[in-house]
């Protein structure tokens, strides 16, 4: 997986000129962006509503919701809803995050209005059937199983619950399957209600169709009051979000009887409008963003340590992480976890070349311009920004942020970022030996023992 991609606060931020925004009288936020030429068109409903809004006993919540809006409606059984979308050759999906879930659709431009009546008729009309909800929650129960299967998923997942402890950003976007096994449909009828409702949601339209057309095809969507929402729109504390902690440090071996160590080191990072976040990108992409990248090229192909080495930068309105990501055999841990820190450390004291950085600028803005031929990467990236900053931001303006990042912007960010005793870090894996326990001791302080 290379690492993940976010657009970066601009000092003189403004909305990107080919992005119509609107506001409606019930709250809703509708952005629209015409893609001349484009045959594609993607439809997103965004809603301000993930893991780390739920409670505790809601754990898991956000995705279960996301699944049983697809269950039926007082117009369409689950089989019609998909029927209609693929017998136009679209596709309909959904995703959760731990602060949005999204339900997207992709078909032809002709069939907007077809598009925005079914994501409207799941978000307004669902039935949320007991028997379907009870159907889902074995789905959702085997898709736990998987991921606890998995161990390279099941290690992030752990290595948050470490980071954040029980606040919300650090439990699982699934639940568990305690959390599951207890959900009743007044829970989920409670928290739709409370959360989907119009002042917290975005409209995002990319493609061949006018703003016109886009706000002439919302229908019900319009409506001032929508059934059963709450009558003015709730404060941060009401809808559940709670200040994010800082993260937790420390070194974390969970002995599990896997095949591999998978390791993954890390430290806090700014929050996503930070101005720093720009560097960060360029950060990640550098250490492991591809096969390219540097900790790819000495932990893999120059020592032959691991398979999978990637970098990440997760980033919140409150709260981010960098972490780097390894599955290698137990006996490498200490060798990698040194050359992960010696890479740190060096972007640190050092300012990276800059042939080195303008390659992974290059690659960057290459990476960036290429998803802007995507109708649906364009809805994301546009309903993104509108979330975190309140307005889009151009392709070419983001890649004119990252150009304007120099070897000293770099260092500076390393310096505030990797500095010493900040580190977060697990081993998730088959116990270590005693030699291996007395590697790791002079590598890392003493409380991170």
């Amino acid at each position: 997986m290379a690492a993940r991609i976010k657009r970066a606060k601009s000092k003189r931020r403004k909305p990107a000129p080919r992005v119509k925004r609107a506001v409606l009288r019930n709250g809703l936020t509708v952005l629209t962006e015409r893609l001349p030429g484009f045959k594609s068109l993607s439809i997103g409903i965004w809603v301000k509503a993930g893991t780390r809004h739920e409670r505790a006993r809601e754990a898991g919540i956000s995705h279960f919701l996301e699944h049983m809006v697809f269950k039926g409606t007082e117009k369409r059984s689950a089989m019609q809803i998909t029927r209609e979308v693929e017998r136009v050759g679209g596709e309909f999906n959904a995703f959760t995050t731990r602060e949005y879930t999204c339900f997207h659709i992709t078909l032809l431009a002709r069939d907007l209005e077809l598009g925005m009546e079914i994501l409207s008729d799941i978000l307004m009309g669902s039935l949320f059937d007991a028997e379907e909800l009870e159907r889902e929650r074995k789905v959702i129960l085997q898709e736990i199983a998987m991921v606890e299967e998995a161990p390279e998923e099941i290690a992030q997942d752990v290595y948050y619950e470490l980071l954040y402890g029980k606040h919300g950003l650090g439990r699982s976007i699934l639940g568990s399957a305690n959390s599951v096994r207890k959900m009743r449909r007044s829970d989920v009828l409670r928290y739709f209600r409370k959360h989907y409702r119009p002042d917290n949601m975005i409209v995002s339209v990319a493609g061949d169709v006018s703003p016109a057309r886009v706000m002439k095809s919302l229908g019900p969507l319009t409506k001032r009051n929508w059934p059963d929402r709450p009558k003015r729109p709730l404060s941060r504390r009401e809808d559940g979000f709670e200040i994010a902690p800082k993260i937790r440090e420390g070194l974390w071996w969970i002995k599990r009887p896997t095949e591999q160590a998978h390791i993954v080191w890390g430290v806090e990072a700014p929050k996503y409008t930070s101005r720093d976040h720009a560097a960060l990108i360029l950060i990640a992409a550098y250490l492991g963003g591809g096969m390219s990248s540097h900790l790819f090229q000495e932990i893999r192909e120059k020592h032959g340590l691991a398979y999978t080495v990637y970098s990440s930068l997760n980033a919140y309105f409150d709260s981010g992480n960098f972490h780097v990501y390894v599955g290698a055999p137990v006996s490498q841990t200490a060798t990698c976890l040194r050359i992960i820190e010696e890479a740190a450390i060096r972007l640190c004291s050092q300012k990276i070349g800059e042939e080195e950085l303008a390659e992974v600028k290059e690659s960057m803005k290459g990476t960036m311009l290429l998803s802007s031929d995507n109708a649906e990467s364009i809805m994301q990236s546009n309903a993104v920004d509108e979330i975190y900053f309140g307005a889009s931001l151009s392709i070419e303006e983001v890649c004119r942020e990252l150009e304007e990042v120099t070897p000293a912007e770099i260092r500076r960010v390393a310096k505030k970022v990797f500095g010493p005793g900040r580190r977060a870090i697990l081993v998730y894996g088959p116990r270590p030996s005693p030699s291996l326990r007395r590697k790791l001791r002079p590598q890392f302080p003493k409380r991170y023992r």
